[in-house]
C-alpha cells in the first residue's frame, strides 16, 4: 500500500492550506498544470478517469522562451505556447510529492487525480481569487 493510499483520508490544517495555496501560486507552471487537472476533475465528475503528462502537454500552455532565428541571429522570445512533457512531467511528479495528486498507473500510462488535499489547496486559491477579484471591483 502507497503512502497516498495510506493517508488518503487526512486533511490539512488551515494554516498548511494557506501555505500550500501560497507555494503553488507562486509558481505560474504549477498552477496552471493543477488548476487543469481540477477543472477537468470538475467537468467529468464521476465519469473521470484521470490525466496523464501528455494530455497535460497537449492542453497547458504557458509563456516559455522559444528561440527564433532571424538570418544568422539568434534569440529568445517569450512566447504563448504548450508546455513541453518533460516540463509537465516534472511538475506532475512535485504535485505528487506534495500529496496534492494520486497516481493509479495502468500500462503504459500514469493516469493522475486530484486528492482530498488536493480539493482543499484548489478551494483556497479559488476563494483567493475571488476575494483579489471582489477588491479590484470593488
Amino acid at each position: 500500500m502507497s503512502l497516498i493510499q495510506e493517508y488518503k483520508n487526512i486533511i490539512f490544517p488551515k494554516d498548511i492550506v494557506g501555505m500550500f495555496a501560497d507555494i503553488v501560486e507562486q509558481d505560474e507552471v504549477l498552477l496552471n498544470v493543477f488548476t487543469y487537472i481540477a477543472r477537468k476533475s470538475q467537468e467529468e465528475g464521476k465519469f473521470f478517469k484521470g490525466v496523464t503528462v501528455n494530455d497535460i502537454s497537449k492542453m497547458v500552455k504557458i509563456e516559455r522562451p522559444v528561440k527564433v532565428v532571424k538570418g544568422k541571429q539568434i534569440h529568445f522570445e517569450n512566447q504563448v505556447t504548450y508546455i513541453h512533457r518533460q516540463a509537465a512531467g516534472k511538475i506532475v511528479d512535485k504535485l505528487f510529492a506534495m500529496s496534492l495528486l494520486s497516481c493509479k498507473p495502468l500500462t503504459p500510462y500514469k493516469y493522475f487525480f486530484i486528492t482530498k488535499r488536493g480539493l482543499q489547496i484548489i478551494q483556497e486559491i479559488i476563494e483567493r481569487q475571488q476575494k483579489l477579484g471582489a477588491e479590484n471591483n470593488g
